[in-house]
Formats: structure tokens, C-alpha cells, sequence
């Protein structure tokens, strides 16, 4: 469309602006001004259409502004090409009543005789100040100012207006772009023999990643009236994409992509190992599948609660049905994945496996387990940070005799994460245990052997009077951390020990004193790993 000397664009640029089509669209008989075809869906539309489809088509227009609307639809029939303009909507027939009516009225009378396609949208901004031939600019500026490249098609293929994004991003790949697009418009739907419906595809152009968007329109005779073409530039979600699966797949975080029927679009190689299926299996079960029956309908309660927007997320132990048959104990960890407009579009589920946990409080049937439990480590069986913070505050008190010469050992292993990347959580459990047990054995009766927590443990003892007794205690904890591990894989497995030595100052507090021993065995690892440094 030209105006005063100048290329307007009034095209279906707001479907693309906007990411959804128009309101309503109509095809009118200029001749009489009733439709001939609307398309109008009354689920998604915020206008309120009468059902009759042949009824006239300027019925949901404001009466004051149907002159202007009845002359951009005139000049498209008398002169071809496209026009645009602006109206209120009719207080009947808008959710919004106030709001404005984006208008834009094609010829297409080579296809249809008497063929007006006019497109109305409902627009959030005061459209209603411009007119004419300013609506036209409006929509050509926005076009032009759009983060995609657009081109808008005719109906006999030719190209009517192409923003220099679009032509920016095309670059050398125009032939490649443009046979897509042809490809696309002579596409026919093998089932009802119309021409295809939107069409997507992803190009490699100049080095960059490209999303081609084509969206036609057809008439009944299933002749284009027109398309619109998209192109957007998705290297650097590409690239993020990358990235997050690389993180996602190499995670040893048991973690799942759950759409909103409850079905795994996403699943990492730690979840299928605890639900002993392939990740491949898993894709497009729904979760109900792996759950034990006695705890879906808690989980399918929590999740529609998260899917109304009810809750952010939740937390709950439930059982997994592994492959062979037996139950796992899981706790699950769920939070929404909210979409550009803040609805809930996905689920992102943490899984964590306790069934070594659950099996050790499932042993406690007396107060005196429960008692013991809770001041030792479930994994391991040693005494926890509870107990030792106990223990040291109890040496270190005011009755500890002056002749006591306490030190601490703290142990933090080395290449212990590996172990779990390559082979699994519940491989890297048994290490674990096996280091636990070790440790006890080097140490003597007297000394403290504790877990701290993760991948640390302590010891402590007050039998070390010499820097040279304290030298012979840590190396013989490092033999005994070093030597393979054999059984667990198909080779040995080897972790170390970086260990910072504290010695107790009088009365000091224990948190100070196993802060020093912390810091020291990080000086350890940072000079090398295997190493002993002193606090």
C-alpha cells in the first residue's frame, strides 16, 4: 500500500507483534458488505461475535467510527492493494469495552470476485487517536521496530513489504529462505486437500541459527489470499540450550522436565538410574506410571494445586516402582516453570533417593534407636556433626584437664565427585561407607571418628602429644583413604584426602576450632590435594 509517496505496511503484523492471530478475520463481499467467511474463534477471542457468520461484518464496530472504516474498505476494493485504520470496538461485542480496533482490509478479489480479507485485533495502546493513513504508519513502524524479520506475501506469491530485519538477517541464505517459503505455500494437507496450515523450520545462515515462521491464508476454494513470513535469530538460545542440556544430562541430581498432564518431556540419566529405566523410557510417561498407588493421590493433589497457582511448588516422600519391581523411596522436590505471560507451563521435579535412609529409620523401633539416630549419620553408622559438636564442647569445657592435647583432623576428600558423576549416586554411597569404616579401623578406640557431612569427616583425638604423633595418625588416615577401592565397578576406584590439622586453644569453641581445621584443609587441596596442612 502506498500513502502520500510512501510504502505502508497493513499486513498481519500484529499476529507476529502480538504471537497471536487476529481477533477475527472476515471475508467480505464489497459488494454488499456481508461476509462471505469468518474466521473467529470464540474461546480464544476477546470479541464477542454474533453466531451468524453471514451476518454484516462492520456489525462490532463503534457507529461513529464506521465512516472511516467503510472508506479504507472501499479504497482497498476501488484501488487493490491494502488499508488500514483504526475504530472503537462496539460496547456489545468487546470484553474491554473502551478498547480499540486495530483494522486492516486486504483486495483479494483476483481470487475471490468482490474478495475484501479484513483483520481486526484488539489493541491494548489508545489506537483510536490515529486514522487513515496514520494507522497505516502505526503498523508499518511497529513492523519495522519488530525484533523479527517480517515479509508479508501476496496472493499470487509476490513479495509486498519486507522489514529490514528481515532482509538483515537473510543475508546470503535469501535463496535457501525464499525455497522454504515457496515450499511452504505449495504444501497441500494430504487429509482435507487444502493448502497446509503454519509451517516451521530452523536454518543455518551466515554461521547464525534462524527460525523461519510461514503462516498463509486460504481461501474456500483453498486459493492463498496471502502469508506472512517470520524469520528470528535463536543462536543464543541455541547456544543456551546447548548448554542447559549439557548441564541437565550431566547433573548427578536425579531431575525431570514434566509437561502439565504430568508426562516426562525431559529426563537425566541419574532418574532413570533410580527408576532403573533408560531416560528413553521414561519420555512421555506420565509420572502416575512409576508411582506407587498409595502416594499418587497426594502427589496429583500437590501438583494441580501448583498448576492453579495455588503454591509455588511442594516437598514430599513418595515411592518410585523400580523396573524389578521393588519400591524406592524418593523425596521429590517440584516448582512451576511459568511462561512470557506467568501462567504455569512446566514442572521441574528434583529427585533425591533415601531409601538407605528409610531402611535405617524403619530399624529404629525403640526410643533408644530413634535417640541414637539422631546424633549419627544414617549413610555411614559414624557419629554426625551433632554428636561432635557434643563431644568437642564437652573436651573443651572448663573441666578439660590441662595436660589434654586435643587436635582435629579435618578430612575432605579428593575426586570424590567424579565418582558420582561416572557412576552413580548409589556407587558413590558404598564409597562412602567403605571410607567410613576404613577410618574407623585406622583410628584407636579412643579417637573420634565423625562424619561432617558430604564428602567430610573428622577425627579427633587427645592421645597426640608430639607434632610427630599427630604426623604418624594423619598419614596412617591417608593409607587408609588412599588404597582402591575393588568390587563396586569393573576397575578400582581411587579417591584421596586433603587434610587441615587444628589444635585446640584452651577453651576454645568448637566452631572456631573446626573452622581453622576447615580452612586448612582447603589450603590442602588448593596446593595440590593429598596433602596435610596445619590451622
Amino acid at each position: 500500500m502506498v500513502v502520500g509517496g510512501e510504502r505502508v505496511l497493513s499486513e498481519t503484523v500484529l499476529h507476529h507483534l502480538l504471537e497471536r492471530s487476529a481477533d477475527v478475520t472476515v471475508l467480505v463481499d464489497a459488494s454488499t458488505g456481508r461476509s462471505i467467511h469468518r474466521w473467529y474463534d470464540p474461546t480464544t477471542s476477546r470479541l464477542h461475535l454474533p453466531e451468524s457468520p453471514t451476518a454484516r461484518a462492520i456489525t462490532f464496530m463503534h457507529p461513529d467510527d464506521l465512516p472511516a472504516v467503510l472508506d479504507a474498505l472501499a479504497g482497498a476494493a476501488h484501488d487493490g492493494g491494502s488499508r488500514s485504520t483504526v475504530a472503537r470496538v462496539h460496547p456489545d461485542h468487546a470484553a474491554e469495552v473502551g478498547s480499540s480496533l486495530m483494522i486492516v482490509a486486504h483486495d483479494v478479489s483476483a481470487s475471490v470476485p468482490f474478495g475484501l480479507l479484513v483483520h481486526a485485533w484488539l489493541v491494548d495502546f489508545d489506537a483510536a487517536a490515529l486514522e487513515g493513513a496514520e494507522a497505516g504508519r502505526a503498523m508499518s513502524s511497529l513492523a519495522e521496530a519488530a525484533p523479527v524479520g517480517l515479509q508479508v506475501r501476496s496472493g499470487n506469491g509476490s513479495v509486498s513489504f519486507e522489514n529490514s530485519r528481515f532482509s538483515a538477517l537473510v543475508g546470503a541464505g535469501r535463496d535457501e529462505v525464499e525455497a522454504r517459503i515457496r515450499a511452504a505455500l505449495d504444501t497441500t494437507d494430504t487429509d482435507t486437500g487444502s493448502g497446509a496450515g503454519e509451517a516451521v523450520a530452523d536454518l543455518a545462515v551466515d554461521g547464525r541459527s534462524l527460525r523461519l515462521r510461514v503462516v498463509p491464508t486460504w481461501d474456500d476454494e483453498h486459493r492463498l489470499l496471502l502469508a506472512v513470513a517470520s524469520l528470528e535469530d535463536v543462536t543464543s538460545q541455541r547456544a543456551a540450550e546447548g548448554l542447559f542440556r549439557a548441564v541437565f544430562d550431566g547433573s548427578p541430581v536425579a531431575t525431570a522436565v514434566v509437561d502439565l498432564d504430568g508426562r516426562f518431556v525431559q529426563v537425566n540419566d541419574a532418574l532413570a538410574m533410580i527408576c532403573g529405566r533408560p531416560a528413553d523410557d521414561l519420555l512421555g510417561r506420565g509420572f502416575a506410571e512409576i508411582t506407587h498407588p498409595d502416594d499418587l493421590a497426594v502427589d496429583e493433589e500437590l501438583l494441580a494445586e501448583v498448576r492453579a497457582g495455588r503454591r509455588g511448588g511442594y516437598q514430599m516422600e513418595k515411592r518410585f516402582l523400580h523396573r524389578a519391581g521393588h519400591e524406592v523411596w524418593v523425596e521429590l522436590t517440584v516448582s512451576a516453570v511459568h511462561d512470557a505471560a506467568g501462567a504455569v507451563s512446566h514442572f521441574v521435579s528434583h529427585v533425591e533417593d533415601i531409601s538407605g535412609r528409610k531402611a535405617l529409620i524403619d530399624m529404629a523401633d525403640s526410643s533408644e534407636d530413634l535417640a541414637y539416630w539422631a546424633t549419627h549419620d544414617h549413610l555411614t553408622g559414624l557419629p554426625n556433626r551433632r554428636y561432635l559438636d557434643s563431644f568437642l564442647t564437652s573436651n573443651l569445657g572448663p573441666r578439660r584437664r590441662a595436660d589434654d592435647h586435643l587436635v582435629v583432623l579435618f578430612l575432605d576428600l579428593d575426586d570424590f565427585k567424579p565418582v558420582n558423576d561416572e557412576h552413580g549416586h548409589q556407587t558413590g554411597d558404598e564409597v562412602l561407607r567403605t571410607i567410613a569404616r576404613r577410618l574407623r579401623s585406622a583410628a584407636r578406640e579412643d579417637e573420634l571418628v565423625a562424619r561432617y557431612g558430604g564428602d567430610e569427616f573428622v577425627v579427633v583425638t587427645t592421645r597426640a602429644r608430639t607434632a610427630y604423633d599427630v604426623s604418624l595418625l594423619a598419614e596412617r588416615i591417608l593409607g587408609a583413604v588412599r588404597t582402591p577401592i575393588v568390587g563396586l565397578t569393573g576397575d578400582p576406584i581411587r579417591v584421596g584426602a586433603s587434610v587441615g590439622i587444628g589444635h585446640a586453644h584452651g577453651e576454645e569453641d568448637p566452631t572456631a576450632l573446626l573452622t581453622r581445621a576447615d580452612a586448612a584443609s582447603y589450603r590442602a587441596k588448593r596446593a595440590g590435594k593429598g596433602r596435610i596442612e596445619y590451622a
